[in-house]
């Protein structure tokens, strides 16, 4: 880590050295240590650190970037320069109002020395628990342990000024027999929050029930949808049409449906990057403030998220949400709310349908509606007469994700957070859906 004292003095370096009429500079620092493992043996441990800084440069309507991880003097002065080079050979944006003047970030709680400070030989330990569970079970078991801490500051010629410094841990289990799978993840910017033991726990159990899955016709099923299958869920939303870029481009499944109750009323989700309960970070990659939105509110479609240039074609302020250096504004902490519905209440309740673990591969089929295809993955069974029959072949899916949760008959009313490599953070309960609609069988 470079410490707070030690990204602002690069900012302010960076922004002395330019010439252009307005300069932001976004720095991010990463340090992340990895221990994988297949077979039950770990076979690969690593670490890795860098730190990028990100310069933009405005002369007028024109905006230029740079990228560069050499923070000598001399890599500053050059990238400085570069991104003013670029800004004059394009052409002027009459859309662009310039660099936007943010308030103060909140300062929030998202680190953890003992996550910061875990060593090879904690994540080994971890993951020696792990196979051990999965050997003494006749079972194979693979996957990954990462932690590490993650700086991001920014500083403007306008005056922003804003400093985070957080840490993330994050456990994938996948355990395999001849015939079956099971997975789970678990992920927190606190090492202590992940339960190792239920984890390991969960995937084994499945791959252990998920014994000689049988084939099921395809069709229209009610199904009871597991945390991570609800995290890809969210995601795709998020990907495919929480953003002001893809809503004003007239690609997001937003469009035509803001302001109408297009999901069942007991769906809510909204976005908020100080909520200590998800992966908190406080300000976007301008400076900006997150503030909270409200993307479904009791079914009912809110409004996307802003960056301070899709919020300037609106003449409105940005809800903080320029997620990246480049792109538009993303969602990025999402939050479900929870129901008051138990998993086992979810199966009890269902005469007909299919419990599943999670999706995977999934793609976008059409944006409206947000028409995802995929496939399921590691643990689906066929509910009978309100319990688990037997295991099933996973199956091909294509379904639109709003019609979907249009469809919501029950929420849990517990959450797990979900925690994904590129930035996303979930925080999900389990649901039961009264239909979704699968068209083939996988090999």
């Amino acid at each position: 880590m470079m410490g707070q004292e030690g990204c602002e003095a690069i900012l302010k370096k960076a922004l002395s050295l330019s010439k252009a009429n307005e300069t932001d500079i976004y720095l991010s620092v990463q340090d992340q240590s990895l221990t994988r493992y297949a077979s039950n043996s770990i076979h690969q441990n690593v670490s890795h650190s860098n730190a990028l800084l990100h310069i933009r440069a405005v002369v007028g309507k024109r905006q230029g970037r740079a990228t560069t991880n050499d923070l000598s003097d001399d890599g500053i002065r050059k990238m400085v320069e570069q991104a003013r080079q670029s800004a004059l050979l394009i052409p002027e944006d009459p859309d662009f109002n310039g660099l936007p003047t943010p308030g103060t970030p909140p300062v929030v709680a998202a680190y953890d020395e003992a996550t910061a400070d875990c060593s090879p030989k904690a994540r080994a330990q971890v993951v020696g628990a792990v196979c051990r569970k999965a050997a003494d079970q006749g079972l194979s078991a693979s996957g990954a342990y990462r932690t590490g801490t993650q700086e991001m500051a920014v500083m403007s010629s306008q005056g922003a000024r804003a400093y985070h410094a957080g840490t993330f841990s994050g456990l994938i289990i996948t355990t395999m027999s001849d015939t079956s799978a099971g997975w789970a993840k678990g992920g927190s910017w606190r090492l202590s929050d992940i339960d190792v033991e239920l984890l390991a726990d969960d995937a084994i159990s499945k791959t252990m029930r998920g014994r000689g899955p049988r084939p099921v016709e395809p069709g229209m099923y009610t199904v009871v949808l597991d945390p991570y299958a609800v995290d890809d869920i969210l995601e795709s939303l998020s990907m495919y049409g929480m953003g002001a870029q893809i809503v004003q481009d007239g690609r997001s499944w937003m469009n035509g449906v803001m302001g109408q109750c297009a999901m069942s009323p007991l769906v809510s989700i909204w976005d908020d990057g100080t909520n200590p309960e998800g992966w908190p970070v406080p300000f976007d990659t301008e400076g900006v403030p997150r503030q909270v939105v409200d993307i479904v509110k009791d079914g009912v479609v809110g409004g996307p998220v802003h960056s301070s240039y899709t919020a300037g074609k609106e003449g409105r302020d940005s809800t903080g949400h320029q997620a990246y250096f480049t792109g538009g504004p993303l969602a990025t902490n999402l939050l479900m709310r929870e129901g008051n519905d138990t998993l086992d209440g979810m199966i009890a309740s269902t005469k007909r349908g299919l419990y599943i673990t999670r999706f995977f591969y999934t793609r976008l089929a059409h944006s409206q509606g947000c028409v995802m295809t995929g496939m399921t993955r590691d643990g689906v069974f066929l509910i009978e007469n309100s319990e688990l029959s037997y295991p099933v072949k996973n199956l091909r899916f294509t379904q639109s994700y709003v019609d979907a949760l249009a469809g919501v008959e029950a929420v849990g009313k517990d959450r797990k957070l979900v925690l994904n490599e590129y930035g996303f953070a979930t925080l999900v309960p389990a649901l039961k859906l009264r239909s979704f609609n699968f068209t083939g069988i996988t090999v």
